[in-house]
């Protein structure tokens, strides 16, 4: 049986085919390997991404930080670059990439002896400082071993350095079985990822067994605690959910490897998580973003690896390439799953998580994210009702991301309210912000009171309560309509509250969007972003209804939204009842998207703002057309708000069809008719 995922061999060709269909990230590998031997590191998660910095020479020191980020002195003692040193000496020989490895670990054994800690609690702490903190100890190790199965047959390391490595491995496990972290926390994941690999590799250890068995069965606790009834890890963030596939996926795969598989309903449980991950791939390819998570990441190379731990042909179809696949699987089956790949095609299907609040509304033109579950814990954002649209493979409205951990002003904006698409009620978050890690009492609660998607639409009608906490308390209610042949979708944001309060409406654009705004009486506002002359097309308000009855029936701000090089355009209008004076503004505002943690760039931002007492209704309509398309633009006749009877009217032509929509609060009905 293997101590490792691939033996020797398979490593060699998985090098050669990570040259050759990775050229890129085969460059950046000898890149830091070159960099590595200079003491000279690039730490992800920690902000500048762009700037080499040095630890010092001839030997590193694993506790200089020159940031304010603790994230710094943890990412660095995670040796992640051990692995590209390991990567370019399969690539190139060079033996000086091992001399480096060897020195590394060394001088780190050195340098940080195994603590004493004066009690249990200290030694757990979730934010424990230092290279010692659980979470390092368990991502460590897996280093460590990874980078010697790379450089195993170089001649450099000798059985001396092989009985160091052991040495520290054996630290290592004894001081994860000491102390255990609790398996509510995704940190446990890693922590005992790290002592199941130990156990496999270091398998001659007399306490090889124990180690393997508590971490086998702690890693089961972690998944019953912290992956709920429908396969969603329970701090309810993409990054996080997909990066414990990995967690959870790789001692699996290195248990079927190794002669010790994990149990069925382990399995099981990797397959609803797998189901969660493909509903919120976009059809960009791209992930949408829940809470703490990067804006670029690609839930479907998770798919590629569950596919095959799972042998589940069908979901390594649906899954797409990567190389962190490559070094797991081996070139042989991983070029398998490249043609399984080029076999597959996503699906357009509608997918609900009623019991977690996640709602994906889908059709072969568009895909929307509808956000109504709970925040989730430290890693969520202040979001409820937040939504994130693509339409005709343009990103529309989307979330932002996380861009740092480091307490201050930028970890408070991208994970506030106003940094989403929904409602922000007087300058305040639904929830109350405390720090980085922490928020406060009481949290915004969503409820979902409607949802159907079929041939004609997609509708959620959902509400929060995170603002009944203000002295004149709100609530907000907000209905989504997307129609599915008809390019169309219709916002309805109700409020109600005690006393006066001002809203804020923000929709966050793509970096590329060119936005140009237009007043009631038409005038074009100035662009936010680009120079583009961009030519309104907006609906066309009807005047009927009676305004007595509560109707605002007239046209009021409209917006214009095109994207360079895409035939795309938005034409965006509002409409309101109940607002004071019946007074809706609209306006460009500057926000930011974090496309990687550590990074951010602007982005056009359309912010409407309204004060209101007791009820009130904003209907935001939204026109999407694409120039290639020849069945011709959609014309609204009628559009009508009543914010006291809740209620929704809009009629429309569309090509050679009529049709009305017609929704209240228990009511949903479109019919359409042929001219």
């Amino acid at each position: 049986m293997k101590d490792y995922y691939l033996n020797a061999s398979e490593l060699r060709s998985a090098a050669a085919y990570y040259a050759r269909h990775f050229p890129i990230e085969a460059q950046n590998s000898v890149q830091i390997a070159e960099h590595a031997v200079n003491n000279e590191f690039i730490i992800p998660y920690t902000g500048d991404l762009s700037r080499w910095i040095p630890l010092g020479k001839p030997v590193a020191d694993w506790l200089h930080n020159p940031t304010n980020d603790p994230e710094f002195t943890w990412g660095i003692n995670r040796h992640w670059h051990m692995l590209d040193l390991g990567k370019a000496y399969l690539m190139n020989g060079k033996q000086e990439y091992v001399t480096t490895f060897m020195q590394h670990f060394r001088c780190w054994r050195e340098q940080n002896p195994v603590p004493v800690i004066p009690s249990y609690e200290e030694a757990v702490f979730f934010q424990k400082l230092g290279p010692w903190r659980l979470l390092e100890t368990g991502l460590r190790v897996q280093s460590w071993i990874s980078a010697y199965k790379y450089m195993e047959d170089s001649p450099l390391l000798d059985g001396h350095f092989r009985s160091e490595l052991l040495e520290g491995l054996a630290e290592h496990a004894e001081f994860l079985t000491r102390y255990l972290g609790s398996t509510e926390i995704n940190h446990a994941i890693m922590h005992m990822q790290g002592l199941y690999m130990i156990a496999v590799f270091h398998h001659e250890h007399p306490r090889a067994p124990y180690w393997r068995q508590l971490a086998g069965e702690r890693l089961e606790l972690c998944l019953l605690h912290q992956v709920g009834p429908e396969g969603i890890q329970i701090e309810l963030t993409t990054h996080y959910h997909d990066a414990a596939i990995e967690m959870f996926g790789t001692p699996y795969l290195l248990g079927a490897l190794s002669g010790h598989p994990f149990s069925s309903w382990y399995g099981g449980q990797l397959r609803k998580m797998a189901a969660f991950t493909e509903a919120l791939v976009r059809p960009d390819h791209q992930s949408t973003g829940i809470g703490d998570s990067d804006w670029i990441s690609s839930g479907r190379q998770r798919l590629t690896l569950l596919g095959a731990i799972l042998k589940d042909d069908a979901l390594i179809g649906r899954g797409t390439g990567n190389a962190e696949c490559l070094w797991l699987l081996g070139a042989e089956a991983y070029e398998r799953c490249v043609q399984l790949q080029a076999e597959s095609a996503p699906s357009v299907s509608s997918v609900a998580f009623v019991q977690t609040g996640y709602y994906v509304m889908r059709d072969p033109q568009q895909y929307l994210f509808f956000d109504a579950a709970e925040m989730g814990g430290a890693h969520g954002h202040a979001d409820a009702l937040n939504l994130e649209w693509m339409w005709n493979g343009q990103l529309l409205f989307t979330d932002t991301g996380r861009y740092t951990y480091e307490e201050g002003e930028w970890r408070r904006y991208f994970k506030s309210t106003r940094a989403h698409n929904t409602i922000t009620i007087d300058g305040l978050d639904q929830t109350p912000y405390i720090s980085t890690q922490q928020w406060g009492e009481p949290v915004a609660k969503a409820s979902t009171f409607r949802w159907e998607s079929n041939s004609r639409y997609h509708f959620i009608d959902a509400a929060h309560d995170g603002y009944i906490r203000l002295p004149g308390p709100v609530m907000h209610r907000r209905w989504v309509l997307l129609g599915v042949e008809v390019p169309l979708l219709l916002i309805a944001d109700w409020l109600e509250a005690d006393g006066e309060h001002e809203l804020e409406q923000r929709f966050h654009l793509h970096p590329e969007a060119v936005l140009e705004l237009f007043s009631e009486a038409g005038a074009a506002g100035e662009a936010v972003t680009g120079e583009a002359e961009v030519e309104a097309e907006t609906a066309v308000i009807g005047t009927g209804g009676d305004a007595a009855g509560g109707f605002a029936v007239a046209a009021q701000p409209t917006a214009t939204v095109v994207y360079p090089g895409s035939t795309v355009k938005l034409n965006m209008s509002w409409m309101t009842s109940g607002l004071k004076d019946e007074q809706f503004t609209v306006n460009k505002e500057q926000g930011w998207v974090s496309e990687v943690y550590g990074s951010k760039s602007e982005i056009p931002v359309i912010e409407g703002r309204a004060a209101w007492a007791g009820k009130a209704g904003i209907l935001t309509l939204c026109l999407p057309g694409d120039a290639a398309d020849n069945s011709g633009p959609l014309h609204v006749n009628t559009c009508m708000v009543d914010a006291e009877r809740r209620r929704v009217e809009l009629s429309y032509v569309y090509g050679d069809a009529i049709g009305t929509i017609v929704i209240g609060p228990d009511t949903l009905g479109w019919t359409e008719r042929k001219e």
